[in-house]
């Protein structure tokens, strides 16, 4: 499952290392606690050459990697070829649910959303019965490897769903910076504020100077999440992922986490 990769991985960019650490050294000097960042993988659940350097990726850096699963897509079968690329580390590895199938009901003329008012529409029973089915095939799947957070497709779902996750047991979600309807202090949200993969950018030069003003401005936050896409990672997006994890790694006031030490 391979889609197309942004403009920024379609060109060489120069002195990245440098432009990326300058503006990691910003972020953390504006920050006024010691910065905290977590790294969430979208779409998770069919083998791939590019799930593979994903995983060996953050292997080689010893950096934890929430791991979001789409119900739909993972089979026993499926997870046994995962597994042998990740391994069982509940240090390293949060699997969490994505979802159920990735499908969008919002008509054409709406942002796509699985659990916005397209399903909120047809009751919230059925919001809760989808989130159920999800969560119960990867309990079944997962076993105790499955966390209680949910992460809504597109980073979007309905206050129904806020209210369904919390009947269900979930403990947190994670959405996107300043995500609607807010969450209480009780159901946290995990938010993502750097896309490194699904930019929309018309040009590499525009891409590259969101990208860095977004690494900034992330680490001044409470947690700068950033989200990660690999059926679109080409080979510079591979390059730039291994390089801005050394770079991050590189300032020793910085903690990564998963959301598993979130909860």
């Amino acid at each position: 499952m391979t889609r197309p990769s942004s403009q920024i991985y379609r060109t060489r960019l120069p002195d990245l290392p440098r432009q990326l650490i300058t503006a990691i050294d910003k972020g953390c000097q504006r920050s006024t606690t010691p910065p905290v960042v977590f790294f969430r993988a979208d779409d998770i659940g069919i083998p791939s050459r590019q799930f593979s350097q994903l995983i060996e990726i953050f292997h080689r850096h010893r950096m934890p990697l929430c791991l979001a699963t789409v119900p739909g897509w993972l089979t026993p079968e499926r997870y046994k070829e995962l597994k042998i690329l990740t391994g069982n580390s509940k240090e390293q590895w949060c699997w969490h649910q994505h979802g159920y199938v990735h499908r969008n009901f919002e008509p054409k003329t709406m942002k796509k959303q699985e659990f916005g008012p397209g399903v909120s529409a047809t009751g919230a029973m059925n919001i809760t019965a989808r989130l159920l089915r999800g969560k119960k095939r990867l309990d079944n799947i997962l076993g105790d490897h499955n966390q209680p957070v949910f992460t809504p497709p597109w980073n979007r779902c309905s206050k129904d769903t806020l209210d369904a996750l919390q009947q269900l047991g979930f403990k947190a979600v994670s959405r996107s910076l300043r995500a609607k309807p807010p969450t209480t202090r009780a159901f946290p949200d995990f938010q993502v504020s750097v896309d490194l993969h699904t930019r929309k950018e018309a040009t590499a030069e525009e891409g590259l100077h969101k990208l860095l003003a977004e690494i900034e401005e992330g680490l001044t936050l409470d947690r700068c999440g950033i989200m990660l896409h690999h059926q679109r990672m080409n080979g510079r997006a591979v390059a730039l992922l291994d390089t801005l994890l050394s770079c991050l790694k590189q300032a020793p006031q910085i903690s990564f986490v998963h959301f598993g030490d979130l909860l």
